[in-house]
C-alpha cells in the first residue's frame, strides 16, 4: 500500500535533502567528538557544529552565535530556560494554546501562570493581557503557532506589550519555523525556542535555546558535566555555549541538522497550496467543521477537523488501514488548546502537510475522505 504522511506537525517526513547522507558520512568517516581532542576529526567536528549554530544565529537573529544553545529537542529547551531563569516566587504569562512543552515545563517547576484567552480561532487577545500582570510577572511565553489549529499567533504584538509592561518574551518555534518567521529584536522577543525535525526537516533530538545577550548573561544551568573546557574547575563553565552543553551533544544529529538548515532556503511553499487544496475541500462540506483560521494567511499547513457523526478515531484508523494516509487523531499534547477550542472532549483528526506533499497525494486524501464519509 502506498504512503501518504500527512502527520509533518508530529514530526517532517521526507527529511530535508542532505540530512541523510550528511549523518551518514560523519559517523561513517567522523564520529568524533568536539571539543573533546585537538585531532583533526575532533576539529573538523567542531567546525561542523559551528557551522550549524551560525546558520541558526542567521535564521533567528542572533547576535552571537555562542548564544545559540544546542539541547535534545524544543522541551529541554524550554526546561533549560524555565530552570534557569525562574523560580516559584515568579509568575508567567502563556497562551490559551500552549502545547504540553510548556504548560508541563511550568508546572514541574511549580512557575506560578497565567493564561492569556483566545478567540474562537485560537488567536490570543491582545488586549486581555496588561490585566493578567502582577508584581511578580517576569515573562511571557507564548507559541508561534497552534500545533492543533495551525493558527498563527502576534508574536511581535506580544512581545511588544509584554516588554511595555516590563517582561521578557520567549517564544515556543517548533510549529511556526519556517512559516512564521521570529528572530530576536530588542523591546520584542528575547528567547527562542527551537527543534530541528518539524518545520526545519531535520532528524530528530536537537534543538535548542537561541538567548539575547541580557538574558544569556543571567541564565544559570540546571544540568552539570562535562563541556571539555575549564576542565580544572568543579563549577560550570561560564561562558556559553559549554554553559548550558554539559555532556556530549547530540553530534550526528547537529550535523543533520546543519544540513536541513543549508537547503531550507531553496525549498518552495508546496505545503501550504497543498494544505489550501485540503482546506477547500474541508470548508467545502458541511458534515466537516474545521478548527481555527478558514484562510491559509492565519495559518500554518495544519488542519484540525471534526466530523458529524463520525468517530475520528476509527476515521484516523480507516484512513490509515485502507489508504495508506497517516495522520493524527487525539489531543495533540496540548489539551489546554482542546479547552480554548472547545474541543477538549472530542479531540480533533489533524492533517498536516510538509514540503513533500504533492497536489495528486492531496487529491487521493480528498478522494478517500468522501468515500469513508458517503
Amino acid at each position: 500500500m502506498r504512503r501518504i504522511y500527512l502527520d509533518n506537525a508530529s514530526t517532517s517526513f521526507p527529511k530535508a535533502p542532505g540530512v541523510i547522507q550528511a549523518m551518514s558520512t560523519y559517523l561513517a568517516e567522523n564520529a568524533s567528538n568536539p571539543g573533546r581532542g585537538s585531532y583533526e576529526h575532533a576539529v573538523q567536528a567542531m567546525e561542523q557544529v559551528m557551522d550549524c549554530r551560525q546558520k541558526l544565529e542567521l535564521l533567528f537573529g542572533c547576535r552571537e552565535s555562542r548564544n545559540v544553545v544546542f539541547s535534545l529537542n524544543v522541551t529541554t529547551a524550554l526546561n533549560t530556560l524555565v530552570a534557569g531563569l525562574l523560580t516559584p516566587d515568579d509568575h508567567v504569562l502563556v497562551s490559551g494554546v500552549e502545547h504540553n512543552a510548556v504548560m508541563r515545563t511550568v508546572h514541574l517547576h511549580r512557575i506560578p501562570y497565567s493564561v492569556i484567552p483566545c478567540d474562537k480561532q485560537g488567536r490570543i487577545i491582545l488586549e486581555t493581557i496588561p490585566s493578567l500582570v502582577k508584581p511578580q510577572t517576569k515573562a511571557l511565553i507564548l507559541t508561534s503557532a497552534s500545533n492543533v489549529a495551525g493558527t498563527i499567533q502576534p508574536i511581535r504584538e506580544a512581545g511588544t506589550i509584554a516588554h511595555q509592561l516590563g517582561l521578557w518574551t520567549c517564544i515556543d518555534t517548533a510549529q511556526g519555523t519556517p512559516a512564521v518567521e521570529c528572530r530576536l529584536e530588542e523591546g520584542v522577543i528575547d528567547a527562542i525556542a527551537f527543534t530541528g525535525h518539524k518545520g526545519i526537516a531535520g532528524p530528530q533530538g536537537v534543538g535548542g535555546l537561541v538567548l539575547s545577550p541580557h538574558l544569556a548573561k543571567r541564565i544559570t544551568p540546571s544540568v552539570g558535566g562535562g563541556t571539555g573546557s575549564r576542565s580544572e574547575s568543579f563549577s560550570m563553565p561560564e561562558l556559553l555555549p559549554d554553559r548550558l552543553e554539559a555532556g556530549t551533544q547530540n553530534i550526528v544529529g547537529i550535523v543533520g541538522l546543519g544540513a536541513a538548515l543549508a537547503s531550507l532556503g531553496k525549498r518552495g511553499d508546496q505545503d501550504r497550496t497543498s494544505c489550501n487544496r485540503l482546506l477547500s475541500y474541508f470548508l467545502g462540506d458541511s458534515r466537516i467543521r474545521v478548527i481555527g483560521p478558514k484562510t491559509m494567511e492565519e495559518r500554518t499547513s495544519v488542519i484540525s477537523i471534526i466530523v458529524e457523526g463520525f468517530g475520528l478515531a476509527e476515521l484516523a484508523y480507516r484512513l490509515d488501514a485502507e489508504y495508506g494516509i497517516q495522520t493524527r487523531y487525539g489531543l495533540h499534547c496540548a489539551p489546554l488548546a482542546h479547552q480554548s477550542l472547545g474541543t477538549l472532549q472530542t479531540g480533533t483528526l489533524r492533517f498536516s502537510c510538509g514540503p513533500a506533499t504533492t497536489h495528486e497525494e492531496i487529491d487521493y486524501t480528498i478522494q478517500a475522505m468522501k468515500e469513508l464519509l458517503c
